[in-house]
């Protein structure tokens, strides 16, 4: 049996969005498919980027992978995640695992979230401090500075790819992707892995949700992360989500 992983990665991103995972994916599939995507590539132009011809890269490339490979998994993060239920609509594989899927998308909850997170971490350092306990103080220690490096990490994405003339275009081909996933995806008969940080930046829960409802397979699961923010597999705190994943592909 031949084994193969699509990976769909997000919007002005690249296949660095996985990672994380690629020692355990080239290991365990004897191909890794990692599309990129028109005018996201070395030397390319984001201006490029269309989502006509988006989609059209990602159903041929599925569909060659289909006279390939006995088995696929397909795993996509955010506007990769929207991709990758479209496909799921479209044609038949093995699993899916979709990591902040974008089919919805601008976290408007996020500074409340935020807030929620900071004052309860506040509060458990004080009570550590007060029962001097050393452990627990460098354990919430380490998630603030992990949250902190996670918005850093937003911010320079943001800086490097939002503030650029091609900006607007390429927001209205993202905009025209995730509107044909709304009207495409039905539902998911995939066993389906969904992972949410709870500082996500840019999806709401509304979005995986709406995902996890519309799996109709036995075998689906929802887990929400209390300090990843959008960028899940890029933080610097994302052992917990790659375990998760691998155990769900191993499954």
């Amino acid at each position: 049996m031949s084994k193969v992983c699509l990976l769909l990665h997000g919007w002005l991103g690249d296949t660095n969005d996985f990672a994380p995972i690629f020692p355990f994916l080239e290991k365990n599939y004897d191909h890794i498919e990692c599309l990129t995507y028109p005018g996201h590539g070395p030397g390319e132009d984001y201006s490029d980027f269309t989502g006509e011809a988006t989609v059209e890269l990602v159903s041929k490339s599925f569909e060659k992978l289909e006279r390939e490979y006995t088995t696929i998994d397909v795993i996509g993060f955010s506007m990769g995640g929207a991709l990758a239920t479209y496909l799921a609509n479209k044609y038949e594989f093995r699993k899916l695992v979709l990591l902040a899927p974008a089919n919805r998308y601008f976290n408007f909850y996020l500074p409340f979230s935020k807030v929620k997170s900071f004052v309860k971490y506040a509060y458990e350092l004080q009570k550590a401090y007060l029962k001097r306990d050393q452990g627990t103080k460098e354990q919430i220690k380490g998630r603030f500075k992990a949250i902190l490096q996670d918005d850093l990490a937003s911010f320079r994405f943001a800086k490097e790819k939002y503030l650029k003339p091609y900006i607007r275009q390429a927001y209205r081909e993202f905009k025209s992707i995730i509107e044909l996933t709304k009207a495409s995806v039905k539902e998911i008969k995939n066993p389906c892995f969904i992972a949410w940080g709870k500082l996500d930046q840019l999806v709401p829960k509304e979005s995986v949700d709406m995902l996890y409802e519309l799996c109709i397979s036995d075998k689906k699961e929802l887990k929400i992360y209390e300090d990843l923010s959008h960028l899940l597999l890029l933080s610097s705190n994302c052992e917990e989500l790659v375990t998760d994943i691998v155990k769900f592909l191993e499954d």
